[in-house]
């Protein structure tokens, strides 16, 4: 089952069009000039909330490349991957988001693009 929302960037993966697997239910392109992942040039990143099963969340943790993550939640928990780690978390207890949002610092992921939001939001990429 599909119990699972979640945020992919499409720059982030391997393949990009493992997001074709997945009922996308929203799609947003940034702004030009956003920070690239390793190796890569500035430019716009594109966003898909996507539903998924745990064994779709792994096919996505599997493209993944280093200095990325996707996040997932439910009604009560968030997870986030890493291509090295993952992370469950509390949806609603921020505190338990702490060693995810330091692994993510420690990859060079910028502070503020380790809020993990739970919504149609795009956080501060608008």
């Amino acid at each position: 089952m599909r119990d699972w929302a979640g945020v992919v960037i499409a720059e982030s993966l391997r393949d990009p069009t493992t997001i074709n697997r997945l009922p996308v239910y929203r799609a947003y392109i940034s702004r030009d000039g956003l920070a690239p992942g390793p190796g890569g040039p500035p430019g716009r990143w594109h966003l898909y909330w996507v539903r998924a099963s745990p064994g779709e969340m792994a096919a996505i943790r599997a493209e993944l490349m280093h200095g990325w993550y996707a996040h997932f939640w439910n009604e009560h928990e968030i997870v986030v991957l890493y291509d090295d780690a993952q992370f469950r978390m509390d949806r609603f207890d921020r505190s338990t988001w702490q060693a995810a949002a330091r692994h993510g610092l420690a990859m060079g992921i910028p502070e503020d693009q380790l809020d993990f939001p739970t919504d149609d939001s795009t956080g501060t990429l608008r």
